[in-house]
């Protein structure tokens, strides 16, 4: 059964046709514009960080698309995620009938968490189809943490638990036969050109990269920052940054290795978004910065292993 919208070249994949055998009219989160749907009545997606910002609008464009029967949100805060799902579904207008929107408890970076939350998605619905990972954490500018005491606690949410909540839910990504997704909401800051030693770069981009080798490589970064050395070994000198380039290479070793398994795994920077995160600075409406993780998350023809940015598949 094919998927929502038809390449990914422009804003108009998501505001326009989705495509399929048996299909009616709705009024999509995204915009005003009406678009035809394909309702998938056992799809069930998961979307961490998902009570405020891009993360709330990727699970509401999700949720008001048709195509899922239970949209998962996944937080820290219980009462916000709460509220959140309440607004989602008033606002997801004659999709509520179809799409179920729930709240489980979810703290990215603490492993018995992850092990709850797939112990109950395992219990409730069996398997996952989309998993869309946008929980993150980043220090303020104006933050007084010495930069050598905020890579750990970046690199442990950020990297290390996004990565091992993946591996937690990956099982559960295996058993759908209804194109199975997952995108990693990574950043501009995760550039590779922010690494200068040339050995190193080659080691992120390599085609031949293992998670243990990628992982080996984070505990260097954090090893040379807390000695002082991360600058004079030819690191980057952000741990936000680093760790979304983590993620970025993540994605690519993820891609490779679950292409037998049919998972089409891509992350996606939304852009520099009017969100808490940056203190509402971002000149891009976080609604519209979604779009970039929802598109690789429903696209027909997906491609796997790609870094989507404005709507299109980017240079890493």
């Amino acid at each position: 059964m094919g998927l929502l919208t038809r390449g990914f070249s422009s804003f108009l994949i998501l505001t326009g046709l989705f495509r399929g055998s048996s299909s009616r009219t709705m009024s999509l989160a995204f915009g005003t514009t009406t678009a035809t749907t394909t309702t998938f009545n056992n799809r069930i997606a998961v979307v961490t960080g998902s009570n405020k910002g891009i993360g709330y609008y990727i699970a509401l464009q999700l949720a008001s698309s048709g195509l899922f029967r239970q949209v998962i949100l996944g937080c820290r805060d219980s009462k916000r995620g709460g509220k959140a799902v309440e607004e989602i579904q008033s606002k997801c207008g004659k999709s509520r009938q179809e799409t179920n929107v729930s709240f489980l408890p979810l703290t990215v970076g603490d492993k018995e968490s992850h092990e709850s939350f797939r112990r109950t998605v395992e219990d409730l619905h069996g398997q996952v189809d989309v998993l869309v990972n946008n929980a993150a954490i980043a220090y303020k500018g104006a933050d007084p943490t010495p930069f050598s005491e905020q890579c750990k606690p970046t690199l442990d949410v950020n990297f290390r638990g996004t990565v091992d909540f993946t591996e937690e839910l990956l099982p559960l990504i295996r058993k759908s036969n209804d194109n199975p997704r997952i995108v990693n909401v990574a950043s501009m800051a995760g550039r590779l050109s922010q690494i200068r030693a040339g050995a190193l770069k080659k080691q992120f981009s390599s085609s031949t990269l293992t998670l243990k080798e990628l992982k080996d490589l984070v505990n260097q970064f954090e090893a040379d920052v807390l000695n002082g050395k991360h600058v004079a070994n030819g690191w980057g000198n952000s741990n936000y940054g680093f760790s979304k380039l983590a993620i970025i290479a993540a994605t690519k070793v993820w891609a490779r290795d679950e292409a037998a398994n049919g998972i089409k795994i891509n992350c996606c920077c939304p852009g520099y978004c009017d969100t808490d995160m940056t203190s509402h600075k971002g000149t891009r409406h976080a609604n519209d910065g979604a779009k970039n993780a929802v598109l690789p998350a429903t696209m027909e023809d997906c491609p796997t292993g790609e870094y989507f940015s404005n709507m299109q598949v980017s240079k890493w």
